[in-house]
């Protein structure tokens, strides 16, 4: 695990309103939004920083050799690694701390390509449901599938 330092930013209120938002929706920490937005903001910093881990080539074994969603989370852990789906975007993390490093896009990879190639959405992934705003009598029974 790579150590971390505290920083402190002066923020715009209305930018941290922003963060809190983006958090509470993905159900993370502030800090975890924008280790994420700072890590994608510097991409190709990150990318020079990590062939250094000799690990990001099990990383690429590892997409390679996959053959479904559960196999290639099992063999990214195998080497410190896991996927989350972040607000829509899949990024690699490391494993056991659950720190962002970067989005599968950087490593040649896309969301859509990897559910086509796997013939499933990524796990856990909650498919949008757009509310009704039908009000139903007390007691009403649901219109089926909803």
């Amino acid at each position: 695990m790579k150590p971390h330092c505290l920083v402190s930013l002066k923020l715009p209120e209305d930018l941290i309103a922003v963060i809190k938002g983006t958090a509470h929706s993905q159900a993370c920490s502030p800090a975890e939004v924008i280790r994420t937005a700072l890590a994608a903001a510097f991409l190709n910093r990150l990318a020079q920083d990590a062939p250094g881990r000799t690990d990001l080539a099990a990383v690429a074994a590892a997409f390679a050799a996959a053959r479904g969603w559960l196999d290639l989370q099992t063999r990214l852990r195998a080497s410190g690694f896991v996927l989350r789906l972040l607000q829509g975007n899949l990024v690699l993390h490391e494993w056991p701390s659950d720190r962002a490093l970067m989005p599968v896009e950087a490593l040649g990879q896309s969301l859509p390509q990897l559910c086509l190639r796997f013939r499933a959405a990524f796990p856990g992934a909650i498919p949008f449901r757009p509310r009704t705003s039908e009000a139903r009598p007390h007691g009403a029974a649901r219109p089926h599938g909803l």
